[in-house]
């Protein structure tokens, strides 16, 4: 009966939204990824590939970032099994392509809960184990999979007070969702704990650590450094670095560059918006401040271009490693905040606003450790990076901590691994 109800529901939510995914079919860049979202299109098919296989749903950017280690883990452990790997979004497929080429891995996209569209992926998958990477739980697939005795694992799971308090109203409805994992691998104690208020049980429960720190790019080399400085015009020169910025935090930073120009010569800024379509805009900004701009998805930035606009997809961890400071967006405005560690691994100290609560204990642990500084008010940054170009032997005391926090909290990528060995034997038996 609720299977019967959902699907109503969903059937009237997909008419509502019908004037939405109009406006989405009309982007090009969209248009095939919300077909396939709806169950059309090839895009919305997986690769054939031997029953009895893995297949791995990352939502989008992040959460498929930060699980590349494990693919390429599960390939190690499990060589004769096939591996499936599906997104949810154009920007999420587009960097899965790009990371997966050569890899003989054909990224698609996962439909949501329209029943036939369900079947017909599960009819060409027939997988043996699923693994979804922190979310996009549809009860569509939760019941489907388990029709079929597909174990399913739930990986690097995090339970943010938003999330919590939906599960909450959810009653429970949230405790069947969650309830149809064999395996749920929490990222902090906090997450478990919010979930044992759910109705989890503690022993489909691990506290399986951050995939994130395991998933953080190795420190660039001093010739990798001036390699990159040289691509972007800004070799020789001190470089701040602000990224994931949303609305409201671009004018925080740029003024930060404004105000400490004329004390630090030839200083310049990287600012990587979080959607890069805003990168016109952020370039907007900077100019009407008078300042010199380059985008780098338009040209190579020329030498002596103050502002350099990262509007590209997955060039930002590398140019943390530029930065003498760094800023993580998200973190003073609503977003409440993104991946703090990529600045971190590179040594270079992390300032982050007082919203943090989807890296609460990331966010802690950097503070505790001396690697990461929190700041209250965007006011607040020009004195946070000021401190840190004045001061060059605390800023590589700080870069040193957060590099040592980085490296103390891996292993997140091995306890997932065991827990799909665990699974998938005890399907097999």
């Amino acid at each position: 009966m609720k299977r019967t109800l959902f699907s109503l529901a969903l059937g009237l939510g997909t008419g509502l939204a019908a004037p939405l995914l109009a406006v989405r079919l009309a982007n090009p860049a969209k248009r095939e990824t919300s077909l396939a979202r709806v169950g059309l299109g090839a895009l919305s098919l997986p690769p054939q590939v031997e029953p009895g296989g893995i297949w791995l749903h990352a939502l989008s950017v992040g959460e498929f970032v930060s699980v590349l280690p494990l693919i390429r883990a599960l390939q190690g452990r499990f060589p004769a099994r096939g591996l499936a790997i599906s997104l949810g979004t154009a920007q999420g497929l587009k960097v899965a392509r790009e990371r997966l080429a050569g890899s003989h891995l054909e990224p698609f996209v996962r439909p949501i809960d329209v029943p036939w569209a369900v079947e017909r992926v599960l009819d060409r998958l027939r997988p043996g184990l699923a693994i979804l990477v922190e979310g996009d739980i549809w009860p569509g697939w939760q019941w489907a999979l388990g029709a079929r005795g597909v174990p399913r694992l739930l990986v690097n799971s995090r339970i943010s007070p938003r999330t919590f308090r939906s599960y909450k109203r959810l009653g429970s409805l949230a405790g069947q969702l969650l309830g149809g994992f064999e395996k749920i691998l929490v990222q902090t104690e906090t997450d478990r704990e919010r979930l044992l208020a759910v109705g989890i049980q503690p022993s489909r429960m691990q506290v399986g650590g951050n995939l994130k720190f395991d998933s953080t790019p190795a420190k660039m080399t001093a010739q990798q450094r001036q390699a990159l400085a040289q691509e972007l015009g800004l070799a020789g020169r001190p470089v701040l670095v602000a990224g994931s910025t949303h609305q409201g935090e671009d004018e925080p930073c740029l003024e930060a560059l404004e105000s400490l120009q004329e004390q630090h010569g030839g200083l310049a800024l990287i600012i990587a918006p979080r959607r890069v379509e805003r990168g016109a805009a952020v370039a907007q900004l900077a100019r009407g401040r008078g300042l010199s701009v380059a985008r780098v998805s338009q040209s190579k930035p020329p030498p002596g271009t103050q502002v350099v606009v990262l509007d590209v997809l997955g060039r930002l961890a590398g140019a943390y490693a530029l930065g003498q400071a760094a800023f993580v967006g998200g973190t003073l405005c609503s977003v409440e905040g993104h991946n703090l560690l990529e600045p971190a691994a590179q040594e270079v100290p992390v300032v982050f606003g007082p919203r943090t609560s989807n890296f609460l204990e990331m966010a802690q642990g950097l503070e505790q450790c001396g690697g990461g500084l929190r700041i209250q008010t965007g006011a607040d940054l020009t004195r946070a990076w000021g401190g840190l170009l004045d001061d060059s032997a605390k800023a590589r005391a700080m870069g040193r901590a957060g590099e040592a926090f980085c490296r103390a909290h891996r292993g997140a990528v091995e306890r997932a691994v065991q827990a799909a060995v665990e699974l998938l034997e005890g399907s097999d038996a």
